[in-house]
């Protein structure tokens, strides 16, 4: 028979008591692990500090009984089996132990039931919890379901077969005053519909299942509405319905607003199409006056335009001959003009006395109600009005006004371009031979920029030969003039030495300048770097400056290299040629007992903020001239030498500049002495250039310079994302 395992509590006095049920509970196949307590503290401690399965309790000790333990046990708050084992209880006792919780007793010297009324009250036990969980799930489920209900935007009711109203959500009551209590208990067709419905007259929709066929309005309610109705059981036989009313009144809003921009959006589509200005000036605008009648419902329109002051009706439509007749011209003195020329609509619900005297006459006769007057002007140029008008008694609104002076601005445009028409045809032949020229201009350039391409790729490619093929000799004429100046031993003059140790720093310079100009040739023929792979940029800086062991040892100047690890994406040969460059101005431009340092950290993409004004004096279009990406690579090499002037620190970066005279080139008595090419900054622009990243310099703290470079590093995701497509 395989163990289960039981967790007993024993309160019990006698330590054989409990060993007699210790045995006889692992005689029935339990693998026990259990506490004896024999006082109340005891027991509490107990209960809160370990979890048992069932309890098990002498009926009286000295100290302690049954009925104190099960007290002790309902204060928990546990529901655990609890089982009186007792040498000698009474009827009435066992009974009155009962009714206080205990689940069974029995005799101390007959435990052969104790291991199946042990595993009764366990199954019972399981029973209860698992009672409790789902009477819990459905408590909860209830709970959640009324916040979904009450959460819901839309008005859901719930009535009887008669309509009247047993439950609502609580949206509904928001939409009628007096909460639920001027709801519940009602019929839903009075609390909609009101007292003036007919007698008998239930809700419109409590018989008709699915969404109604129309929007609706309620006569207690603003706005509009859609109603759906659905057939439900409640109790047995009863049935009832649930309708869900939907407040549909933005919705109609924007409808109803989408349908006038789309006619307003026609209109001016309509007009546009109609205005060109190759059919005439006089044809377009009766065919604008056309659309507008057409689109826009008018009854009466006409257009004016300036002429020596005057405003003189170019084009009309739907006018009475007399009121045409008063309106035809209008001299600077007439209300109507003075309005026109200042340049804002104006407009009435009847013709006034802003209207000439013959006019308003007229325009009574005619029936005109509201009207509206718009300038036509580009710019703070007026060049005449539109007036249009209505028989009925609509009004012109805002958005009215807004509408015709779009359209009032594409006609003034129209008729200023119809007007400069004749001045661009006469310009017309002169713009033609203009365009000759320059076509036989644009082959002249094209085929001068084919021929300096052509020049420029022979120039890469002789630099690169030229370069190579000197670096050998050049290599052993320095091996040669270095081996006699420090090694050979041969006594030489003073001025024997001089003139030796100006041949060793002659050839030193020639080859700088031929490795710069090979350089600067791989540059600018390799264009962007297909070479980049994550590097460690400390790891190349301690590289290059294992290059500068030797000519170091003869200078005093100490070199401190340290920073962030990271990885960042570069073509690791242009780097180490970036930093060799750096280092090497820093040494030379550093007395004897200075410090040079090379440092790198990780910067955030909101840090380029701060670096922007200075960044400006050296990239007029920074950040927009870098590669975006969330965190950069900032590499700094700093000396505390000779610094340079304020004035010369964003020309040192052009090709063939030097700073000063060859003064400002040393530091040194030995090594790193030689003025240089003028190439070495250039080409640490054109790698970080080909990188999308930047250089530049900064006095440094306590005298010195201070060279910063900025890479970019790729985006974590972007990385992630290429490497899952691998």
């Amino acid at each position: 028979m395989s163990s289960k395992e039981l967790k007993v509590l024993l309160v019990e006095d006698s330590q054989e008591d409990s060993l007699l049920l210790v045995r006889e509970l692992m005689r029935g196949g339990y693998q026990l692990e259990h506490l004896r307590v024999e006082t109340a503290e005891a027991m509490r401690r107990a209960l809160e500090e370990g979890t048992w399965d069932v309890v098990i309790s002498d009926y009286s000790m000295p100290s302690f009984d049954a009925l104190g333990a099960l007290q002790v046990l309902h204060e928990s708050g546990q529901d655990l089996p609890f089982i009186i084992v007792s040498g000698k209880i009474g009827e009435d006792l066992a009974v009155a132990a009962m009714k206080s919780g205990a689940n069974d007793y029995l005799m101390k010297g007959n435990l052969a039931r104790l291991v199946p009324v042990v595993e009764r009250e366990l199954r019972e036990a399981a029973e209860r919890r698992t009672h409790r969980q789902t009477q819990d799930k459905v408590r909860r489920g209830k709970a959640e379901w009324e916040s979904v209900f009450d959460a819901v935007s839309d008005l859901i009711i719930i009535t009887d077969a008669e309509g009247v109203i047993s439950r609502c959500n609580g949206r509904v009551t928001s939409y009628f005053p007096g909460g639920y209590d001027a709801v519940l208990g009602k019929r839903i067709d009075e609390i909609f519909f009101g007292a003036e419905q007919p007698e008998g007259q239930v809700f419109r929709f409590l018989h008709s299942q699915g969404e109604a066929d129309e929007d609706v309005r309620f006569p207690n309610l603003s706005g509009w509405y859609n109603v759906t109705s659905y057939p439900m059981r409640i109790e047995g036989n009863d049935r009832g319905f649930v309708h869900i009313i939907k407040d549909i009144t933005k919705r109609r809003e924007v409808e109803e607003e989408k349908r006038t921009s789309d006619r307003e959006l026609l209109t001016l589509y309509a007009v546009a199409f109609r205005l060109q200005y190759t059919k005439g000036v006089e044809k377009v605008m009766g065919d604008l006056l056309f659309q507008l009648h057409n689109m826009l419902q008018m009854d009466f329109s006409c257009i004016h335009l300036f002429e020596s002051e005057r405003l003189r009706m170019r084009a009309s439509l739907g006018l009475t001959p007399a009121f045409e007749k008063a309106m035809k011209s209008l001299s600077p003195d007439e209300e109507w003009n003075r309005l026109a020329q200042s340049g804002r609509p104006f407009l009435g619900e009847e013709p006034d006395a802003r209207f000439p005297d013959k006019a308003k006459k007229a325009a009574v006769a005619m029936g005109l109600h509201s009207w509206c007057t718009v300038p036509l002007k580009i710019g703070q140029e007026v060049m005449g009005v539109m007036t249009v008008g209505t028989l009925s008694g609509r009004s012109y609104s805002d958005r009215d006004v807004f509408l015709l002076c779009s359209i009032a601005g594409q006609l003034a445009v129209l008729i200023d371009n119809y007007s400069l028409y004749d001045k661009m045809k006469e310009k017309a032949e002169e713009l033609y031979k203009s365009k000759m020229e320059l076509k036989e201009n644009l082959q002249k350039v094209k085929r001068a920029n084919i021929e300096l391409g052509r020049l420029n790729t022979a120039k890469n490619n002789f630099i690169g030969i030229a370069s190579h093929e000197l670096k050998t000799p050049i290599t052993s004429i320095m091996g040669g003039a270095e081996f006699l100046l420090k090694y050979s031993g041969i006594p030489m003059t003073p001025e024997q030495h001089s003139i030796l140790a100006s041949v060793y720093e002659g050839t030193v310079q020639l080859r700088k300048l031929v490795e710069d100009l090979l350089s600067i040739s791989r540059i600018e023929a390799q264009g962007p770097l297909a070479q980049k792979k994550p590097a460690s940029l400390m790891h190349v800086c301690r590289e290059v400056h294992n290059l500068f062991v030797l000519p170091l040892s003869e200078r005093h100047i100490t070199v401190n290299i340290g920073g962030d690890e990271a990885d960042v994406p570069v073509d690791e040969g242009f780097v180490t040629l970036a930093i060799r460059n750096l280092l090497e101005n820093a040494i030379k431009f550093t007395h004897d007992g200075g410090e040079v340092r090379l440092s790198g950290r990780v910067v955030k993409h909101a840090q380029l903020k701060e670096m922007t004004p200075t960044l400006r004096q050296f990239y007029s279009a920074f950040p927009n001239n870098i590669a975006n990406a969330q965190n950069y690579y900032l590499l700094q090499v700093r000396d505390n030498g000779i610094g340079i002037p304020a004035d010369e620190r964003v020309r040192i970066f052009d090709k063939f500049y030097g700073v000063g005279d060859i003064a400002h080139h040393s530091s040194g008595d030995t090594a790193f002495m030689s003025k240089g090419s003028g190439l070495g900054l250039s080409i640490v622009r054109g790698i970080m250039d080909a990188h999308e990243g930047v250089v530049w310099v900064e006095d440094a703290a306590g005298g010195g310079s201070t060279f910063s470079l900025l890479f970019p590093l790729i985006n974590r995701d972007k990385r992630d994302k290429g490497d899952n497509t691998r």
